[in-house]
Parts: structure tokens; C-alpha cells; sequence
């Protein structure tokens, strides 16, 4: 005898929706924090190192594992245990080379007396915030991971009109115009050299076509 009373939502159908709505805030995230960094380097003129530069580029691929749940649920309509666990493994692993990065610049300056790189933010270089941040983020995916194969298909409809897929699709475009002018800042700084210097006073792209002498 079936019962009177509506059948609740599939649990998979609430975590899938709890998991793409958490991608979203991931790259939005991300990516604001790598304009955290262009901010300084354009608006207050300082220059970023090399470990800078391999920091922001692991923010942006950690941000495109998460990226790529969102696309998944805009194109299929669809997003299952497996493409969440591919997008979220995709972005453990730039965290987990994040956070490599900015340990090792934090103890390259860890000694009494030095300075350190850059300016601070409530007392703490940028880089020991992205370590702290990785950190986090790191905790945060690895307990996201481990519910991910728990998530049932169809659960995410954002093929249509409607906030999920408005929302994916401004991630989206955050994340590629934000990659975009990275790669430019990146290649201004550097110019037609194999390395960049680990003090960078200016944009060598400039002086090497004799823009600026």
C-alpha cells in the first residue's frame, strides 16, 4: 500500500546541491584571492616572486578542479559521485602544491630580524596567509572528498535559467578572465626570459622591447 504522504528529496539530490553550491564559493573564492595579490602588484607596485607567482598558480588550478563540477552540472545537467570526486582530487593536489609553496617562503623569512617579502595584512605576509588558507582548504576538500561518492546523479539541474546555473556560469567567467590576466601579469614581469628574478624590480617585458630604455 503506498503512503499518502510525499516522498522526501533523495539525500544524494541535497549533497550534490550542497557540494556544487560549495564549488562555487570555492573558485569565486580562489580567485578573489589571487586578485587579493594582482591588487598589490598593480595598485601598491609590488612586485611579485617567483614562489608568489607558483602560489597564485596553484590557487587558480585548485579553483579549476572545482571549476570543472561546475561545467559538468551547466553542460550534462548532471553531476555524478565520480565527477565530483575527479574535480575535488584535482583541486587537493594544487593545494597540496600551494601549500608546499607558501611554507617554503614562509621559512625562507622565518628568522628573527628578517623583514620578510612584501607588505603585511593584520600582521602577517601574503604568503602566510595563502599557507594558512591552503591549509584550510586542504581540511575542508579532503572532508568534501570523502562524502562525494554519496551524491546521486541528476542531482544539480543548472542546464536552465535559474541561480545555479547564473551563479556557475559568473564562477566561471570570474576564473577565466582572472587566469587570463595572470598569465598577462606573469608574462610582463618576466619577458622573453626562462627565469624570473627572485627580487623583480620591474617589468622586463618593457625593457626588453625598449619601451622603457
Amino acid at each position: 500500500m503506498h503512503s499518502l504522504l510525499p516522498e522526501a528529496p533523495p539525500a544524494g539530490g541535497l549533497l550534490g546541491r550542497v557540494q556544487y553550491w560549495f564549488a562555487c564559493v570555492f573558485v569565486i573564492g580562489w580567485t578573489g584571492v589571487v586578485c587579493g595579490g594582482l591588487f598589490y602588484q598593480f595598485g601598491l607596485w609590488e612586485y611579485p616572486c617567483p614562489l608568489c607567482v607558483v602560489q597564485r598558480m596553484f590557487m587558480l588550478l585548485a579553483a579549476m578542479g572545482a571549476a570543472y563540477i561546475i561545467r559538468t552540472a551547466i553542460s550534462r545537467g548532471a553531476v555524478s559521485g565520480r565527477d565530483y570526486m575527479t574535480g575535488w582530487g584535482l583541486s587537493l593536489v594544487a593545494l597540496i602544491g600551494g601549500s608546499f609553496a607558501s611554507w617554503r617562503q614562509t621559512m625562507l623569512h622565518v628568522l628573527p630580524g628578517d623583514k620578510g617579502y612584501g607588505s603585511e595584512v593584520l600582521g602577517l605576509h601574503l604568503y602566510v596567509w595563502a599557507w594558512i588558507l591552503f591549509q584550510a582548504s586542504v581540511v575542508v576538500v579532503g572532508i568534501v572528498l570523502a562524502f562525494a561518492h554519496t551524491t546521486a546523479d541528476h542531482s544539480v539541474p543548472a542546464t536552465g535559467p535559474g541561480p545555479l546555473r547564473a551563479v556557475g556560469t559568473f564562477a566561471l567567467a570570474f576564473l577565466g578572465l582572472i587566469l587570463a590576466v595572470n598569465l598577462l601579469a606573469v608574462f610582463l614581469l618576466e619577458g622573453f626570459h626562462w627565469f624570473l628574478p627572485d627580487d623583480p624590480t620591474r617589468y622586463r617585458f618593457f625593457h626588453d622591447v625598449g619601451v622603457l630604455g
